[in-house]
């Protein structure tokens, strides 16, 4: 960030936004791509994590549904 956008001035709203697009540009460059490799490593960690909280969440409902039926029935 500038110091002219540090110190809160406020310039037009043309500038503003050149000054906006040309620091998004500079973050954009930072980034990095994952390898194809690590795409499929991450995925599989991702599905695997909803795996096991969908059957934790599956667990707690039948347990809830036994339990609540014991108490009313």
């Amino acid at each position: 960030m500038n110091d002219k956008a540090a110190a809160g001035s406020s310039g037009s709203f043309v500038s503003r936004g050149s000054a906006y697009l040309s620091e998004s540009y500079e973050e954009l460059k930072k980034v990095q791509t994952p390898t194809r490799q690590e795409a499929f490593r991450l995925t599989l960690v991702v599905l695997m994590i909803i795996v096991f909280i969908s059957l934790c969440l599956f667990l707690m409902d039948m347990s809830f549904n036994w339990l609540m039926g014991k108490l009313i029935g």
